[in-house]
């Protein structure tokens, strides 16, 4: 798996290369304004992760797909 973080500003214009198979995720607690990216092997097991994430309490630190994910993905 493939990992990129940058800036907010940056994120807006950022493509992925395979925007299929990556999420995004602001990982720092504060003031900071950085968005990771992250590429999986492919897009079920990144489906799967999202959903087992949707399984608990929503939290900061969850992945959101840059592909949005349909109602039969990662169960």
């Amino acid at each position: 798996m493939a990992k990129k973080i940058v800036s907010a500003a940056e994120a807006q214009a950022y493509r992925p290369l395979y925007p299929e198979r990556t999420a995004r995720r602001m990982p720092f607690p504060g003031m900071c304004f950085d968005v990771e990216f992250q590429t999986w092997t492919n897009r079920y097991a990144m489906a799967r992760s999202i959903r087992m994430q949707q399984a608990r309490e929503a939290s900061r630190l969850d992945w959101i797909a840059c592909v949005p994910l349909t109602a039969g993905e990662g169960y």
